[in-house]
C-alpha cells in the first residue's frame, strides 16, 4: 500500500483494555469490524468516540478469517494480504497509527530484566504476539540468540507474562520497556469487500483515518 499524500501517524502512548458495547442492538444494525489482536483496544477505544458510540461489533481474528466483515483493521502486513487476497477493498485503506514494541514485565520487575540481551543473558523465559505481526519481533529475538522463546495468541495470557515481547496495546499492567530492535507495527483500516452496511463502514474508515480517529486510537488512555 503506498500513500497517494502524506499522512500523520500517531505514536500509541496508552491504552484502555477494556470495551464495552451498548446493550441490546440488533445483529443487523451492528456494524462488524474485524480486528488483529494487536489493535483491538484502541479500535474499542476510537469507535465510543466515533459520532456518539454508535453499534460496533468488534471480531478478534485474523483479518483473512472467511465470513463477511464490514470493517477490517489491522497491521499492515495483515491489511496487504487481505487486500490482496479480495477479503478488503483495494484503495479503501487509510493509515491510522503505530504501535511500538516492548518488553512488557511484572509489576517490580522482579526478574530485573532491562532490555532483550539481559532477557536471554538471564535465561529467561520470554512469551512474544503469534502470527504474521510479529514477524521483526521474532527476528530481534534470533538476533540476540534468544531460544527460549514462546508465542502466544491469547491477549489475557500476553498480559500475564512475567516477560513478553508484545506491541504496546497488549501490555500487562507492571513495566513496560521500549525495544528499540523491533521497529513499531504501522496500522491501517480498509472497507470490507463483503461489507453488508458499505456506507456506515467506509464512514468509519474515513474516521479513523482522519486527525480525530487517529487521536482517539493512539490516545485511548493509560494503563
Amino acid at each position: 500500500m503506498t500513500d497517494a499524500c502524506p499522512r500523520r501517524r500517531a505514536l500509541l502512548g496508552g491504552l484502555v483494555l477494556v470495551f464495552s458495547l451498548a446493550p441490546a442492538a440488533r445483529a443487523e444494525e451492528q456494524l462488524r469490524v474485524r480486528v488483529s489482536a494487536a489493535v483491538a483496544p484502541c479500535v474499542a477505544a476510537a469507535s465510543q468516540s466515533w459520532a456518539g458510540g454508535r453499534r460496533i461489533a468488534l471480531e478478534t481474528t485474523s483479518l483473512r478469517d472467511p465470513g463477511p466483515a464490514d470493517v477490517l483493521v489491522g497491521p499492515l502486513v495483515e491489511m496487504t494480504r487481505a487486500l490482496e487476497g479480495g477479503e478488503a477493498v483495494v484503495n479503501s485503506d487509510v493509515d491510522i497509527a503505530e504501535i511500538p514494541w516492548v518488553l512488557s514485565v511484572a509489576a517490580g520487575n522482579p526478574l530485573r530484566v532491562k532490555s532483550l540481551t539481559d532477557a536471554r543473558e538471564k535465561g529467561v523465559d520470554v512469551v512474544v504476539l503469534a502470527g504474521p505481526a510479529s514477524y521483526e519481533a521474532r527476528r530481534a529475538l534470533a538476533d540476540v540468540g534468544m531460544v527460549r522463546v514462546r508465542e502466544v495468541s491469547d491477549r489475557a495470557t500476553l498480559r500475564a507474562a512475567p516477560v513478553a515481547l508484545v506491541p504496546l496495546s497488549l501490555a500487562g499492567g507492571g513495566e513496560r520497556i521500549a525495544v528499540s530492535e523491533v521497529p513499531p507495527l504501522r496500522i491501517g483500516a480498509a472497507l470490507g469487500a463483503h461489507a453488508a452496511q458499505p456506507e456506515r463502514a467506509q464512514e468509519f474508515v474515513r474516521y479513523l483515518g482522519s486527525e480525530a480517529g487517529q487521536r482517539a486510537f493512539a490516545a485511548c488512555g493509560s494503563r
